[in-house]
């Protein structure tokens, strides 16, 4: 690890899928084309994601997009929401936690999650909530029936790319989220 990376931290969305990546790019190997997670030694590894190619995973980086892909940029953002690329980590990720047992003690959630803005969906309950990260980061203000028109046009965006994303996760294409 390079030194002006020791001791930092930083604010990238890092997830549990990004484990088996991670570990797999430190024996040498690239994810299986099922894998949707990256390696995250990209970040902090020889200058991080602008730094030289140099750990196993970017040097085949070109046979490797050859069959994983990064889904496309979100439509509303102007190309900032996005779930990664060659040069850049995720800002934005779909999450979803299934119940499989007895909903009553951890129901079902689905989620769309950025820096700035984060959508529910709970399935069992066929309900929806939209918060404001940016002036609400404790989430108490549920924007869901907000009538400001910004918040309107926020959840239609919002669910529009959750949807997208969602079906992505559930395709067989070969994904990088």
């Amino acid at each position: 690890m390079s030194k002006r990376f020791k001791g930092t931290v930083n604010s990238e969305f890092t997830l549990n899928i990004d484990l088996a990546a991670t570990i797999l790019g430190a024996a040498g190997l690239d994810p299986l084309e099922s894998m949707m997670g990256r390696d995250m030694s990209l970040l902090y590894r020889k200058g991080g994601l602008s730094g030289p190619a140099s750990s196993q995973s970017r040097r085949k980086a070109s046979t490797l997009t050859e069959k994983r892909r990064f889904p496309e940029p979100a439509a509303d953002g102007n190309g900032r929401y996005h779930s990664g690329s060659k040069d850049a980590w995720r800002t934005e990720f779909f999450y979803e936690h299934p119940m499989h047992t007895n909903r009553d003690y951890i129901p079902a959630s689905e989620a769309l999650v950025r820096k700035d803005f984060k959508y529910f969906y709970w399935p069992n309950f066929q309900y929806e909530q939209l918060f404001d990260l940016r002036n609400d980061p404790q989430e108490m203000n549920d924007l869901y029936n907000s009538t400001n028109p910004f918040h309107q046009e926020k959840l239609k965006e919002m669910r529009r790319r959750f949807l997208e994303l969602k079906l992505l996760a559930h395709s067989d294409l070969s994904i990088i989220l």
